[in-house]
């Protein structure tokens, strides 16, 4: 029989069109490893079981509605292909989810520990929201009854808030997760002075676009302050913990942005209203009051009599200001003699006005404990001369010989 070589490009493709026709789709279920996000948005990895192990490969096109992480039980569905350039078999991976619930609140809960180490839910790094707030931007689904409520909370309470809206898929993977954050950057360079982002209650899997660190990281770099309004009252989420404000629901963040409603600005116009016009009758009554007392003359006589009181207690408080003043003067100077005193006192050279005299060496007085030995030039300072000397001898006296032997026997 005779031979004939084939390419090794033929020999894969028979493999692949083998594999590809003999088994094509399945489901598979195992544990991930080495999970590599490509900068493409390709998503590479092997899965695996204790005895055997295959490569998987999900394209950036199919959406994930959570984050796979080494370790994680996942069920896949996809068809069995051969990558030819490798020459090695791999699933095409149509769709993943995590093996069970349990694993969607496990990657939660480790996803929520990493992210508390790094600092993203300090409270120091938390802003309060604006107390002037004139815009507000928005993002959320724009066919859900989110952005319905949200629009009618605000027209109702506060009409004259302006509002930017930027629809965003908030449901679904990494596309969702992707265009939250692409929208909070956005809404950041449309001047507004508070940012909503969130959407309507649903199931961890549904919520689960606001649990990533996509999402986490655009509102820890968002430079106006993030209200996160996610789901229901009940409902928690990676985004409530990074977030400045944290709503309950949607309409609860559309009253934080409005603290001040329609009603409130038609209260506080009609107080004013009645406050102006009490005012404007109490001046034309006084004014009525005045005038018939210049008319008979009691109105001059209470000018009179109130600047002369005035001028009385003038005088009053300058004599008052003046006797203080003086007292303080002559307390200051009594202390500042008696500083002076002191200070004349504790003079180097005080001692030479009591006829005592001060011994200097090299222009320096020689203290009590410092030690003088012979030859030494000294400087012997009084009153009314300086004597320079040469120290001849150095006798101790007999206190200090005597302190001495003292300090010898202890």
């Amino acid at each position: 029989m005779t031979e004939q070589a084939i390419s090794v490009s033929l020999l894969t493709g028979e493999i692949k069109r083998l594999l590809e026709s003999g088994i094509g789709d399945v489901l598979v279920v195992g544990e991930i490893s080495n999970y590599k996000p490509h900068s493409s948005g390709h998503r590479y990895f092997t899965l695996k079981d204790a005895e055997a192990s295959i490569a998987g490969v999900m394209w950036r096109t199919r959406s994930l509605n959570f984050t796979p992480q080494d370790g994680m039980r996942v069920i896949v569905r996809g068809r069995l292909s051969v990558y030819p350039i490798q020459g090695k078999y791999q699933i095409d991976c149509v769709s993943m989810r995590p093996e069970g619930v349990g694993d969607l609140h496990r990657a939660f809960e480790e996803l929520k520990q990493r992210l508390g180490a790094l600092g993203y839910f300090d409270v120091a790094r938390k802003r309060p929201l604006p107390k002037v707030i004139r815009s507000v931007g928005i993002a959320t689904s724009a066919t859900g009854a989110v952005i319905r409520d949200m629009i009618t909370t605000i027209e109702r309470r506060f009409p004259a808030l302006e509002v930017v809206f930027r629809p965003a898929i908030v449901q679904g993977g990494e596309q969702a997760s992707r265009d939250i954050a692409r929208a909070i950057e956005e809404l950041n360079r449309a001047d507004v002075d508070v940012i909503i982002v969130g959407r309507g209650g649903g199931s961890l899997e549904d919520l689960w676009c606001f649990n990533t660190q996509i999402v986490a990281d655009a509102i820890r770099s968002s430079a106006i302050p993030v209200i996160s309004a996610v789901g229901h009252e009940t409902d928690v989420t990676i985004s409530d913990f990074v977030a400045d404000v944290r709503a309950a629901t949607p309409t609860a963040a559309a009253e934080l942005v409005t603290p001040v409603t329609r009603q409130d600005l038609l209260m506080g116009i009609e107080l004013v209203r009645r406050r102006m016009v009490g005012d404007l009758q109490r001046n034309i009554a006084d004014l009525q009051m005045l005038a018939v007392g210049f008319i008979d003359g009691r109105a001059a006589r209470r000018v009179t009599e109130r600047i002369m009181m005035r001028s009385q207690r003038v005088d009053d408080l300058l004599t008052r200001m003046t006797r203080s003043a003086s007292a303080r003067i002559t307390r200051e100077r009594t202390r500042t003699d008696h500083v002076a005193a002191l200070l004349a006192s504790l003079h180097p050279l005080a001692p030479l006005q009591r006829g005592y005299a001060v011994i200097e060496r090299d222009g320096q007085v020689i203290n009590a404990s410092e030690s003088i030995a012979a030859g030494d030039r000294i400087a012997i300072r009084r009153q009314a001369d300086v004597i320079s000397a040469v120290v001849e001898t150095v006798r101790p006296t007999e206190s200090s010989e005597g302190n001495r032997n003292a300090s010898e026997k202890d």
